[in-house]
């Protein structure tokens, strides 16, 4: 039977962070400049359509699909780091699986647009109160989960909510009054837009940095690997037989001696 060793590739929150934050300013400068030269008429173009590929409002974008995955990914990485601070589920893994979870949910919500279904229904309210009561909410039930992390982690979490909140509702509201006017096909409210898209994706990717960071000084490093296949003759009993699928991590202090089961 050959044996196959594990590979590993080394993930740096600082480097990940930069990266990250560089395709969301590259992204938000790219909607900037292609709104002002459409509003000035000066691309050789004269269909939306050519140009709505990099309007970050538009859910058929770069933009929404680079936000949408990134969402998807800190709610992943959430319900990760739960399992390594939690390994035997202690008094926390709950509340690392409910943000996870949230996280997953705005990613479709990014698609789906559930928020503007909000202003659908509900005509006399605009959907930035619902948010504002969520996000107090929300507030509210992870106090006692937000007071049990290490003061750094805690911190990065509300800056990183901060910026978030700040973008997703704070702009939003702000706003309010190019929709209420009928302005929305205005550059200034375009422009805004902008401001709204990287403040969000910025607030995920330190929410990211925050994990990160936290699985690098707290936790002591990890090593995650995915397998994929049957069970080998000779191994554990009481492992799973048939096809498995499975998530592992372990501390980054033993990874460098793991090899994988399925070899």
């Amino acid at each position: 039977m050959n044996k196959r060793k594990m590979q590993f590739v080394p993930v740096s929150a600082s480097t990940v962070t930069r990266f990250l934050l560089w395709i969301a300013g590259a992204l938000a400068v790219t909607h900037a400049i292609v709104m002002v030269l459409w509003f000035t008429d000066v691309l050789p173009v004269d269909r939306w359509l050519y140009i709505a590929i990099f309007d970050l409002d538009e859910e058929e974008s770069i933009g929404t699909w680079f936000s949408t995955l990134l969402l998807f990914v800190a709610g992943l990485l959430t319900i990760l780091t739960g399992r390594l601070a939690a390994p035997d589920g202690g008094r926390w893994a709950r509340s690392w699986s409910l943000l996870g979870a949230g996280f997953i949910l705005l990613s479709i919500d990014e698609v789906a647009g559930f928020h503007e279904t909000v202003n659908t229904l509900v005509k006399f309210v605009h959907w930035t109160a619902f948010g504002a009561a969520a996000v107090v909410l929300s507030a509210l039930i992870f106090v006692p989960f937000l007071r049990s992390l290490p003061a750094r982690t805690r911190k990065l979490f509300l800056i990183a909510g901060a910026v978030y909140v700040g973008g997703a509702v704070g702009v939003e509201a702000a706003t309010l009054y190019h929709e209420q006017n009928d302005l929305l096909n205005t550059l200034g409210y375009n422009l805004w837009t902008a401001v709204e898209e990287f403040m969000e994706m910025a607030g995920v990717i330190l929410f990211v940095r925050a994990l990160l960071s936290h699985i690098e000084v707290e936790l002591g490093g990890a090593a995650v690997w995915l397998e994929l296949g049957s069970k080998p003759a000779g191994a554990d009993a009481d492992a799973p037989s048939g096809a498995e699928h499975t998530l592992r991590a372990v501390p980054d202090g033993s990874a460098a001696e793991q090899r994988s089961p399925a070899a």
